[in-house]
């Protein structure tokens, strides 16, 4: 591990009380795009990403590829998760329905032992709110620099969906537009919750995230986010970690 300094996330001038005119700074962003594959990642691609650096909410630095390398990973698998920036009302309501759904029991009763990690692109120092936001018991960390999602094929996008996921059942677009400030407004008044300075290090707002299920080092199963509501349904997941039969 290193205690290197993670990068800071690119400042932007603070959220105004209309959301829109705030996301509207980012609609110019190059990086943006429409299509995305669910092609695994081949091992050129792995290689590439190996020592790119994700970080612990202490600020401790490891290499990605240690996660998944068989020398030193915990389990044969690992469905490692990318979800958007720290205050994404949709990726907090898809880790409580995976956190409710996949029961410590469960975990362990996964026929093939797999380790289920968590990656965002805030800065790490927000781990600890995130887990307090979302109750994942999964590992948190960080990768602020983004380059895993690009390498990896992730995309920036302003697509929001057109369809509700079952893991936000409850929650239409609106509500979920203002559960992110609501979210944030919350914790500043909390003692132990985030500062102001840390609106802006949640990470880029247009920024979606994907699955990926590695066994014994690669990837063998993968699902890139289309749009902002995208992640893989839970209930396929546990069909993936074969905790349910077809």
């Amino acid at each position: 591990t290193s205690t290197t300094s993670p990068p800071s996330t690119p400042s932007h001038s603070l959220p105004p009380a209309d959301a829109d005119e705030w996301f509207a700074q980012f609609r110019s962003d190059p990086e943006l795009a429409t299509t995305v594959s669910d092609q695994c990642p081949d091992r050129a691609t792995l290689a590439a990403v190996y020592d790119v650096p994700i970080y612990a909410a202490d600020g401790q630095a490891m290499p990605f590829g240690s996660i998944y390398d068989p020398a030193y990973a915990l389990h044969r698998r690992q469905l490692v998760l990318f979800v958007r920036h720290f205050y994404c009302g949709a990726c907090q309501a898809y880790l409580q329905a995976l956190s409710q759904s996949i029961t410590k029991e469960d975990y362990f009763a996964i026929p093939t032992p797999t380790s289920i990690i968590v990656i965002g692109c805030g800065q790490p120092d927000l781990i600890p709110q995130y887990k307090k936001f979302t109750g994942c018991p999964f590992p948190i960390y960080a990768d602020p620099t983004r380059q895993l999602f690009k390498k990896l094929g992730m995309i920036v996008t302003l697509n929001i969906g057109g369809e509700r996921p079952d893991y936000m059942k409850d929650i239409g677009v609106s509500n979920w537009a203002a559960g992110q400030f609501k979210t944030i407004k919350k914790s500043l008044k909390d003692e132990d919750g985030i500062r102001k300075r840390d609106i802006l290090r949640g990470g880029h707002p247009l920024q979606i995230g994907g699955e990926f299920l590695f066994d014994e080092g690669e990837v063998v199963w993968c699902h890139r986010m289309g749009n902002m509501r995208n992640h893989t349904e839970v209930r396929q997941l546990r069909k993936l970690l074969e905790l349910e039969v077809e």
